[in-house]
């Protein structure tokens, strides 16, 4: 793809030209604002190709030019929302990178099977191991709060709500896939993580936990290694 040079502007020149309806000047900044961006996320999907591997190089820049349109038109409503903290192309740039970030996770998901979302309902047997500042108490307390979510969830969750709040709350898995392989709407997935939070929450409070002390625990907890 032969690479578009884009006309550097200041903050007010980028928005009193997107703002000249039916100017030719309007014109010229809506296709080098969509250039800049194509080139954001092209960049972006060069540097974290894991989750697009699977794809052709023509399908990448398929996907980075939808995805470049889409952030234009996000920006164009959102002008108002510019309050010059910035360079204005750094505040598009966010737009660009944040779709990038989601469509990334949509491709590492969109082959998921239900049976494979079921299959990994299983939560890890993580251990507990302070070794920057090394506190017994403290690692004992947070392996008994893990060792009760993994005994609530798998025991007191029904399959399907297991398998959903696992996939969404611990392997990050897109709601629009779980929509899908379940045959169910956002409201009903979203209704039932959060009847399965709050059931997790009552079992932990009905053996001592507080929440405030679960979150002082686990705020500043290093990162647990598999058993």
């Amino acid at each position: 793809m032969s690479e578009t040079r884009v006309r550097q502007r200041s903050n007010p020149e980028w928005l009193s030209q997107l703002r000249a309806d039916g100017k030719p000047e309007q014109a010229e900044a809506i296709e080098d604002l969509r250039q800049y961006l194509l080139r954001a996320v092209l960049y972006f999907f060069s540097q974290n190709p894991g989750d697009l591997r699977s794809l052709a190089r023509a399908e990448i820049e398929q996907v980075a030019q939808d995805l470049a349109q889409d952030a234009l038109l996000t920006i164009l409503k959102n002008l108002d929302e510019f309050r010059g903290e910035s360079k204005f192309t750094t505040w598009a740039y966010r737009f660009a990178i944040n779709m990038s970030l989601v469509e990334a996770r949509r491709q590492r998901w969109k082959n998921l099977s239900l049976d494979r979302i079921v299959e990994n309902s299983e939560l890890p047997d993580f251990q507990f191991e302070d070794k920057a500042a090394p506190d017994p108490d403290r690692s004992a307390q947070q392996q008994e709060i893990w060792e009760t979510v993994r005994e609530v969830i798998q025991t007191e969750l029904t399959e399907r709500q297991r398998a959903i709040l696992t996939a969404i709350v611990f392997d990050d898995v897109p709601v629009d896939v779980i929509t899908k392989e379940f045959r169910m709407n956002r409201n009903a997935v979203y209704k039932m993580v959060h009847d399965a939070r709050a059931k997790l929450k009552r079992r932990l409070e009905d053996r001592g936990f507080d929440v405030a002390e679960i979150l002082n625990l686990f705020g500043n907890a290093p990162a647990p290694r598999m058993a």
